[in-house]
């Protein structure tokens, strides 16, 4: 919409307002202003600032080297296990035989439970013919002689249905033993290497009925926390670097593997980086990693981990650099959204130096200290709103940044003073409202600069329109019909609208 437009809508819900009276006036004034509330975001620059060794992605994780998880197969204790085909410290791949079950054993009950069902339906064949024998004895005896007969039908009818019953009951045995014949052998469902098995000689003795137990992938284990803000940055198989906290340019590389989705009960991590923020309480997530090489890594030992960005760029970056989605573009400057000395979001020029575009992150000659706090542009940040460290807080307002071509992060202009010079309602050239403007918060404003009071508006609509209705005066503000205005405006439009 041209700005020219834009302010043709505003004049109109001007006259409109006027037609509705003072209640609908001030409804949609407040409407208006809500835009401007809310809390911004913001971020402390040296937790951004890429060139003291923030990814890419703007994290890095906490880790510790644990003893490898391993993968139980245990046996079950009505079947016989037949043979085992592995033993400790062999090397087994997915898919590897562990160990079988007799299957000659559970063949010999599965044919047992067939001769077993063939019984019982006979028994209830048999019993339904002596039921029809008693039917139509009972039809020819007299009523004072069938006590007899009665008693005798009812006992057959009750052995059928338990019979009938027995009979699906021993048919869902003989299928759960017919598919543990088909599943008489058990095989690995990871690579690993065997770390124990049990005794078949003993097996009566053991103290746990696992029969092979493997260790996944080798010893040991890399596991990572994330928290909730910033698990969406990590996914499984992402390349990542394990750097050592001890000498940071000792490395391993490898890849996620797995990432937790139930939340760590216990939340304390003494070695926490710029994953999380001391000054919110947020449910921290496990993750684990897949080394290349275990070579130098000991049991317990703490290490950071960071996104594999491939090359390096080679460029030298020191002060500060942030990602480029921070600045934004206005009539040939570069901003940045900044928190003030009032803690209030304003909008700070930066001078801008090297671009890295591998990286996508920009030098910022001037402008901002690392001890700045900066946000994330959107279109619905205005400057003078309130700002908060805490993403959970609930007052923060939507990102409905958008990519437009102007480059200035969705701000289209929409913020500025809206000029009313002109005639509002097309046929009254001495209009009151001729030389005002609307700032960002719904008020007029004069060409003083002076606010205009709600009651200077009323007399001056009522000046201009006459009496407003006494009805809509005295209506409650929250019964105000906002859709009759809506519509009256959008009739008063020109149909290129």
């Amino acid at each position: 919409m041209a700005k020219g437009k834009k302010i043709a809508v505003t004049l109109v819900a001007v006259v409109v307002a006027a037609a509705v009276g003072v209640t609908a006036y001030r409804l949609w004034k407040k409407k208006d202003s809500s835009a401007s509330k809310g809390k911004v975001f913001v971020t402390q620059v040296s937790d951004v600032n890429t060139a003291a060794g923030v990814s890419l992605s703007g994290s890095k994780f906490s880790g510790v080297i644990e003893a490898q998880k391993t993968v139980d197969y245990k046996y079950d204790s009505s079947k016989t296990v037949k043979s085992l085909a592995v033993k400790e410290g062999d090397e087994v791949k997915k898919g590897d035989l562990l160990f079988t079950y007799d299957v000659e054993a559970m063949q010999l009950e599965l044919d047992q439970g067939k001769i077993e069902v063939e019984r019982m339906k006979n028994e209830v064949e048999t019993n339904k013919l002596q039921l029809q024998q008693l039917e139509e004895e009972k039809k020819k005896t007299p009523q004072d002689g069938q006590t007899s007969l009665n008693t005798q039908i009812l006992s057959l009818q009750s052995d059928v249905a338990k019979a009938e019953y027995d009979i699906k009951t021993k048919k869902a045995e003989n299928k759960k033993i017919k598919k543990s014949i088909k599943n008489a052998k058990v095989y690995s469902e990871v690579d690993g290497t065997v770390k124990s098995t049990l005794d078949l000689e003993n097996i009566q003795n053991a103290e746990s009925n696992v029969m092979v137990s493997i260790s996944r992938g080798g010893s040991y284990l890399v596991k990572g926390t994330v928290n909730e803000q910033m698990i969406n940055n990590i996914y499984v198989d992402m390349p990542v670097v394990i750097r050592s906290r001890v000498d940071e340019n000792t490395t391993w590389t490898g890849k996620i593997s797995s990432i937790e989705t139930s939340p760590q009960k216990d939340n304390s991590d003494i070695y926490s980086d710029g994953d999380s923020d001391s000054s919110s309480k947020s449910s921290k997530y496990a993750f684990y990693v897949e080394p290349d090489s275990l070579d130098g890594l000991m049991l317990g030992q703490h290490i950071l981990i960071e996104p594999d960005l491939g090359e390096e760029s080679g460029i030298d970056k020191k002060g500060i650099w942030l990602y480029s989605d921070y600045v934004f573009t206005e009539k040939g400057k570069s901003y940045v959204w900044t928190q003030d000395k009032n803690e209030k979001i304003e909008k700070r020029e930066v001078k801008l130096g090297q671009k890295d575009e591998n990286m996508g992150d920009v030098e910022i000659l001037s402008g901002l200290k690392k001890d700045d706090y900066i946000a994330y542009p959107s279109k619905n940040i205005k400057e003078g709103m309130a700002v908060t460290t805490n993403a959970e807080d609930p007052d923060l307002i939507e990102d409905d940044t958008d990519n437009d071509a102007d480059g200035d992060a969705g701000n289209d202009g929409d913020d500025e003073i809206m000029p009313m010079d002109g005639d509002t309602d097309g046929d009254n050239a001495d209009d009151p409202f001729a030389g005002y403007t609307i700032d960002d918060d719904g008020n007029f404003v004069d060409s003083e600069g002076n606010v205009l009071s709600d009651e200077e508006v009323e007399a001056m609509m009522e000046e201009a329109y006459g009496s407003l209705d006494a009805d809509a005066d005295d209506a409650d503000i929250n019964t105000a019909n906002e859709a009759d205005m809506d519509t009256a405006g959008a009739q008063a439009l020109p149909a290129d609208e």
